[in-house]
């Protein structure tokens, strides 16, 4: 089965925009929206008649990765995001980034994560699986899967 969508360069540079001005993204019939709120930025989502639900925050929040539609509902329950933190720890070498998944079914559910990681993931969506990869070329490459019935789970080196 083919990958059901994978934001790239479009999703990822109007993300990086959000810490200079609000970001909007339509999602099914939903919006997710970054806006700046007293120095942090916040991950909203909802129908924007009847207002958003705040979901995530942090001082840099980038949507890296999104699948939507009728084959995302049925195998996710609703559209998905995959949004990078700026981390709360700190790294030896690399950037400190939390990733987490948003599952925008009917109510949006809490993010699941976060994967911590000291340099940058690479986010795919294909069949039932989210998929955060280092790249494998970096020593001691990280990865990861999650699925809603698991959560994430570590893969093997």
């Amino acid at each position: 089965m083919k990958p059901l969508l994978l934001a790239g360069g479009l999703l990822t540079a109007t993300a990086a925009f959000a810490g200079r001005q609000d970001v909007t993204l339509p999602v099914d019939d939903k919006v997710a929206q970054i806006s700046e709120i007293d120095g942090m930025e916040v991950l909203s989502i909802g129908f924007p008649e009847d207002g958003l639900l705040d979901i995530l925050s942090g001082a840099d929040l980038e949507i890296v990765a999104m699948a939507d539609g009728p084959d995302t509902t049925a195998l996710f329950g609703g559209a998905i995001l995959v949004v990078e933190a700026t981390g709360t720890h700190s790294c030896d070498d690399g950037d400190p980034l939390d990733y987490y998944v948003v599952k925008m079914g009917l109510l949006p559910g809490e993010p699941q994560g976060p994967v911590t990681s000291c340099g940058q993931l690479t986010a795919t969506i294909a069949e039932d699986v989210v998929t955060l990869a280092a790249d494998p070329g970096r020593e001691g490459a990280e990865s990861w899967t999650w699925a809603p019935a698991t959560g994430f789970q570590a893969l093997a080196k």
